[in-house]
């Protein structure tokens, strides 16, 4: 443990010892007064105070000085990223009441049961691929994301897919011994009808050397439908196909309602930490309840406060 302020645990080391030399000067010119008008028989003997009130101030005295301690933790270094398609053609309703809004319920569901320690992050491609949230485990700042997605402009799935390629696997310089890396996998949520931004075979290369697998549940109609987007008509086509062709490139696979093959894919990867905390706060309060116990016991025993 180390001190941030040491000169605030010197200035109530000095309070402290201070204040209990003042203590012990009144009690002793008290039983001196005593003395003279009582028979040494009759004095009433030294008691030393009830240990809560010795410790009180001695939480109080070592949060004066800010104390830190370095505490180790496990972490799950498993991470997944949501890639969610927001291209014009995610606006159709032949998913109720969107395929945009279909997604974003399949992504909710998923979360429900993912394991809270895995960090999620969230990339969206339409008009062009966007990281939205860093993975993290603050999943209501996941939700918060994916509720603000719209939909609009083209398809580029292959940018999307090299965007979250990127973020889960760095490229690192090459080293002469193959270093493990922690699971992570990608979650793809689209109609699959890329339309822009290169082919995503090509992409898919690049994730199976990754070890990236990538996951997908295909959205909309298999034949396509035709949607009222805005103020026409349109014929807004899929292509499942496309999406199988990558799960199978990628070491993936096609998923349904049930996420389980995804969710064993994300198996726990945990490693030591060491993490600095301020234990400031957690001393006050430990003094204030220890205080505030110590009150109690006095006046549960004597009837009366300290």
């Amino acid at each position: 443990m180390a001190f941030k302020s040491p000169e605030g645990f010197l200035l109530g080391l000095l309070l402290l010892g201070a204040g209990g030399l003042l203590l012990w000067l009144l009690d002793r010119a008290g039983r001196r007064r005593l003395l003279s008008a009582l028979d040494p028989a009759f004095l009433p003997g030294l008691r030393p105070p009830p240990l809560p009130f010795l410790l009180a101030p001695l939480f109080l005295l070592l949060a004066a000085g800010r104390p830190e301690a370095s505490l180790p933790w496990r972490e799950n270094l498993t991470q997944v990223l949501l890639v969610v398609d927001t291209s014009h053609s995610m606006a159709a309703d032949d998913e109720a009441p969107t395929r945009l809004e279909r997604a974003k319920a399949l992504a909710q569901s998923f979360l429900r049961g993912l394991d809270p320690s895995v960090k999620v992050g969230l990339v969206s491609f339409g008009p062009q691929a966007v990281l939205v949230l860093s993975p993290t485990r603050d999943r209501q700042a996941l939700l918060k994301a994916l509720q603000g997605l719209k939909p609009g402009g083209a398809t580029p799935m292959g940018q999307g897919l090299l965007q979250a390629r990127r973020i889960l696997r760095p490229k690192e310089p090459e080293r002469d011994l193959p270093q493990t890396k922690p699971p992570a996998a990608i979650l793809l949520l689209s109609d699959g009808a890329a339309n822009a931004g290169g082919d995503p075979l090509e992409a898919a290369k690049e994730l199976s050397q990754a070890g990236l697998p990538v996951f997908v549940h295909p959205l909309g109609d298999p034949r396509g439908a035709v949607s009222r987007i805005g103020d026409g008509l349109y014929f807004v086509p899929t292509n499942p196909t496309s999406l199988l062709r990558l799960a199978q490139a990628t070491g993936g696979q096609v998923l349904g309602e049930d996420f389980q093959p995804l969710y064993r894919a994300l198996r726990p990867y945990r490693v030591w930490r060491t993490q600095t905390l301020d234990l400031t706060q957690a001393l006050v309060v430990a003094g204030l309840l220890t205080f505030s116990f110590g009150a109690y016991l006095n006046l549960a025993r004597e009837g009366r406060w300290p």
